[in-house]
């Protein structure tokens, strides 16, 4: 449960920068889904196919996008109208959210922090935390339960590691960084050399540089480069086991979706989507504000702007002609058949 709040609908609507159609004097107390909102609720409509829960929904009021003013599906429901219902209802999130676990600023008793670890205004180390020789921690920045810091790292102003992520040795995070639990920032890129008789360790001496504004989900894992730096630029979002090879470099404002695999030292430009279980092969370019389907595998690079699908990744309008001819091949194979045995019995006739 998020925290208490209780505000109407007109104060509501003016915190998100919505206009109400309807009664603005209702108390919202509440968040919920539009197929189990209840009085007091507020919910949200940004995907068409949950129309069908509008006429039945108990929710007080309802963020839509503004093309919803005047339909018959919101007789009767109080509106808040948005330019986008689902920005608009992230900020109504906002306002119920607790934020994240919180720890008491200062250095619990029970933690390890190395004599030449700085810390700064503010920050904040859980039991049995852990920070290496050298690290730096910026001010107001949250290390929780069982993190580990290693030596000469430097984390940002207001970033949050959660308990039992791990941030290897000389790893840099830029401010408000978030990393979740599971994580795993810096450790040796996956490198090998085959010298005829066993596969020898490429040493990994390169390292992490993290963005601002950067959030990394659980049990994800970033490659310390071979050498030089493995990049994620500012504002880029990655989602939970997702892997990022080592001399990966994404842009800012990015999205990695679960499951991805970024193989190395592939650039990936600024505003990508990679969709979920998307797989990226090494050594490629992805394009600025390309949009990668789910489950596509990317074999070569995609230029700016371009959406791919399928494996191996095409132009996704190609991409479904190809997938559309690959559900009528059982017609068309009986239509060969058909067309052989005729030939077949014109030919006995001959």
């Amino acid at each position: 449960m998020g925290r208490r709040v209780s505000v109407t609908t007109s104060e509501l609507a003016e915190a998100i920068g919505a206009r109400v159609v309807g009664d603005g004097s209702i108390a919202i107390t509440g968040v919920a889904p539009i197929d189990g909102a209840g009085p007091g609720d507020v919910t949200f409509l940004a995907n068409p196919r949950y129309e069908k829960f509008l006429s039945s929904s108990h929710a007080s009021a309802i963020v839509v996008s503004a093309e919803y003013e005047g339909s018959p599906l919101m007789e009767g429901k109080t509106a808040l109208l948005a330019d986008d219902a689902y920005v608009a209802f992230a900020g109504v999130l906002s306002l119920f959210d607790d934020g994240p676990e919180t720890v008491a600023a200062g250095v619990d008793p029970g933690a390890c922090v190395a004599d030449t670890a700085e810390l700064g205004e503010g920050v904040a180390v859980g039991p049995c935390a852990v920070i290496m020789g050298g690290a730096v921690i910026g001010a107001r920045t949250t290390v929780h339960a069982g993190a580990y810091v290693g030596a000469d790292c430097v984390v940002g102003e207001d970033c949050v590691i959660f308990p039992n992520a791990t941030i290897k040795r000389n790893v840099t995070l830029g401010d408000r960084v978030f990393v979740h639990s599971g994580t795993v920032i810096g450790s040796d890129g996956f490198g090998f050399a085959w010298d005829g008789e066993r596969h020898r360790k490429v040493p990994q001496v390169g390292t992490v540089v993290v963005g601002d504004d950067v959030e990394i989900g659980a049990g994800a894992c970033i490659d310390r480069a071979t050498i030089g730096a493995t990049q994620i630029g500012r504002g880029t979002k990655i989602d939970n086991l997702v892997q990022i090879a080592h001399n990966v470099v994404i842009g800012e404002s990015s999205i990695v979706v679960a499951q991805v695999g970024i193989s190395g030292s592939t650039r990936v430009g600024s505003g990508v989507v990679l969709a979920g279980q998307a797989g990226i092969a090494g050594h490629l370019e992805i394009g600025d504000r390309a949009v990668v389907a789910a489950q596509a595998g990317v074999m070569n690079d995609v230029p700016a702007g371009e959406r791919v699908s399928g494996y191996p990744a095409r132009r996704h309008s190609l991409a479904k002609r190809l997938q559309a001819g690959i559900g009528n091949l059982p017609a068309l194979f009986k239509r060969i058949k058909e067309i052989e045995r005729r030939l077949d019995d014109l030919e006995k006739e001959d």
